[in-house]
């Protein structure tokens, strides 16, 4: 079954989908952002920094939770990138970051209230038969990206370049 996302999932009104949760495949969604890709091999801390900063805010519009889940050592939640809105969880060592949203969304009473961010055809395909909608990575950075410009065109003046503060809006 392919669950993705139809049109009359998003609610014009209030402009949001309405997913109780978003879950992304992190590093998936990671490699397909060619400027954060590269900075995988000198600073990958700083590449899921960028990546958590560009997708807050249409994550956050999307569905009242999301979380990213990166695989790693690390195992657990990075606390200085966790929100009211947006979690960011590292696989334990000894399980995929697939093999965790996998198991999110099967526990989950109702699978068919989240969206999964991935485009990882196994896992699209896992999760979907579970229930859950899914999305590509590329088509939700498209949606951070168009996102973005909306959100700058309304906060710059018209006829004016953005200022520094336009970039970073109170709260970030």
């Amino acid at each position: 079954m392919n669950r993705t996302p139809a049109n009359n999932d998003y609610n014009e009104f209030s402009g949001s989908f309405s997913y109780e949760w978003l879950i992304i495949d992190g590093y998936n969604l990671l490699h397909k952002v060619p400027e954060l890709a590269k900075m995988l091999g000198t600073d990958i801390q700083g590449a899921r920094h960028r990546l958590v900063r560009r997708v807050g805010e249409t994550a956050h519009n999307m569905a009242r939770q999301t979380t990213i889940v990166f695989d790693g050592r690390e195992a657990g939640q990075d606390t200085a990138l966790t929100s009211k809105h947006l979690e960011v969880f590292f696989s334990p060592g000894n399980l995929s970051a697939d093999t965790v949203i996998e198991r999110l969304v099967c526990k989950f009473d109702h699978p068919e209230k989240i969206l999964v961010v991935t485009s990882d055809h196994a896992e699209h395909d896992t999760v979907s038969s579970a229930g859950a909608y899914t999305m590509s990575s590329e088509e939700f950075m498209a949606k951070c990206d168009a996102d973005a410009k909306r959100t700058l065109s309304k906060r710059t003046p018209r006829g004016k370049g953005p200022k520094l503060g336009d970039l970073f809006p109170e709260g970030w």
